[in-house]
C-alpha cells in the first residue's frame, strides 16, 4: 500500500486492505514487514484490524444465508461474535450482488484467527520487549526466536526486541554471554549505558557493573557503537580482545585476554590471576547471599591467584583464615567479617 493510498483511506479501510492481503494467497516478506510497521503506528490500527477480523468471522457463520441476510442481522451476528459491545457498524444501503462460492467456515475463522494473532504479535512484539532475568546465584540460558543464545549470569536482566531488520538486547544489569545467530541483514546490538555492542554472528561477554562495563570477544568480531551518534566508538574487536567502558568513554583495547577465565562463570567457576583480595571478595558476593566483608585496606590490596567455585564461599574463607594475622568472624547480620592484625602477622611463629 503506497503512502498516497494510505492518506486517502480511513483506518478501517486500511485494515480491510490488509485483511484481503492476508486472505488471498501468501503475502510476501515485504508485505509482512509493511503490515507490522503499519500495526505498530497506533493502537487504533490494532483495534481496526480486530474489528475486521470479527466481521469476517461473523459473516462466515453457517446460519447466515449470504447475500440475502438483512444488514441488521449481520450487525447482530458481528456483535455476538466479538463478545463485546464495542463493535459498531453503521447501516448502508445493502446492494445485492451475484452469489459467489462461499469459503468454508473453518477456513474463514482460521483466517480471522490468524489475522488476530498476527496483529497481537506485531503490536506487543514491537512495543513490549521480552524480559529475562536471574536471581542471586542463579544462571539461565535462553534461546531467542532468531536462533541466538543468551546465557545470563547471577542477578542479571535483559530486555529483547527482535525486529524485521534489527535485533536489540538491553542489558539492564548483570552479565551475559551472547552467541549470535548469523544474519547479515539484521544487526544484533547489545545496549548498555550510552553504547551498544554490535555483531552479526559472533560470541561475546558483556559484564555491566556499577561504574563500568567490560566487553570481551570470545570469537568473531564486534564493534562498540556510540548510542547517541551511531558511530563506531573503538577499533573493531576480534577474538580475545577486551575493552572497558566507564564514565569517561571506551578505554583502550586489551589484546590476548584469556577468554576461558572470562567465561568460567558459565561452569560456576571463578578464576583469579594476581587479583586483589577485595575484588575477589566482591566476586563471591555477586553469587552468594551471605556477604564477605574485608575490613582491612592492606588485606584488600593483597593479590591472590586461584580457582574457586562461585557457590562455595567457604573455600575462600578457608584461604583467608590460613593467612597470618587474619581473623574471620560472623556479624549479627550474618555477614563474614574479615579483619587483619599487622602486628600479629609480622611476629614470628611461636617455637615449641
Amino acid at each position: 500500500m503506497t503512502r498516497e493510498h494510505e492518506e486517502l483511506m480511513s483506518i478501517t479501510d486500511q485494515a480491510a486492505y490488509w485483511s484481503v492481503v492476508f486472505r488471498d494467497g501468501e503475502p510476501s516478506a515485504a508485505e509482512k514487514r509493511e503490515f507490522v510497521d503499519w500495526v505498530a503506528l497506533a493502537p487504533e490500527h490494532v483495534e481496526a484490524s480486530l474489528h475486521v477480523a470479527r466481521a469476517r468471522a461473523a459473516i462466515s457463520r453457517e446460519k447466515l444465508r449470504w447475500p440475502d441476510t438483512l444488514v441488521e442481522d449481520l450487525i447482530r451476528e458481528a456483535k455476538e461474535t466479538s463478545g463485546e459491545n464495542v463493535f459498531q457498524l453503521h447501516p448502508r444501503p445493502f446492494r445485492r450482488v451475484e452469489p459467489r462460492p462461499r469459503r468454508a467456515l473453518p477456513l474463514a475463522l482460521g483466517v480471522a484467527a490468524s489475522l488476530l494473532i498476527a496483529v497481537c504479535f506485531a503490536w506487543y512484539g514491537r512495543l513490549r520487549p521480552a524480559e529475562f532475568q536471574t536471581s542471586l546465584g542463579e544462571q539461565r540460558s535462553i534461546r531467542l526466536a532468531d536462533g541466538s543464545r543468551v546465557t545470563l549470569n547471577t542477578n542479571s536482566r535483559i530486555e529483547v526486541r527482535l525486529r524485521g531488520n534489527h535485533r536489540i538486547v538491553d542489558l539492564v544489569r548483570g552479565e551475559a554471554l551472547f552467541e549470535v545467530a548469523h544474519d547479515a541483514s539484521r544487526p544484533f546490538d547489545v545496549r548498555t549505558g550510552g553504547v551498544a555492542v554490535r555483531a552479526v554472528g559472533t560470541q561475546f561477554d558483556v559484564d555491566r557493573r556499577a561504574n563500568h562495563t567490560a566487553v570481551t570477544v570470545v570469537e568473531g568480531r564486534v564493534a562498540v557503537v556510540s548510542g547517541s551518534s551511531g558511530t563506531q566508538a573503538s577499533p573493531l574487536l576480534v577474538e580475545a580482545d577486551r575493552v572497558v567502558i566507564d564514565a569517561e568513554g571506551v578505554g583502550p583495547v586489551q589484546h590476548g585476554v584469556n577468554v576461558n577465565d572470562v567465561t568460567a562463570w558459565t561452569q560456576q567457576q571463578l578464576i583469579f590471576r594476581r587479583r586483589p583480595l577485595g575484588e575477589v571478595a566482591e566476586e563471591f558476593n555477586r553469587y552468594n547471599g551471605t556477604r564477605v566483608e574485608l575490613r582491612s585496606p592492606t588485606l584488600r590490596n593483597q593479590e591472590v591467584t586461584g580457582t574457586f567455585r562461585s557457590d562455595q564461599v567457604a573455600s575462600f574463607l578457608n584461604l583467608l583464615g590460613g593467612m597470618p594475622g587474619v581473623h574471620v568472624s560472623t556479624a549479627e547480620t550474618g555477614a563474614y567479617v574479615v579483619t587483619y592484625d599487622e602486628a600479629a602477622a609480622s611476629r614470628p611463629a611461636d617455637r615449641k
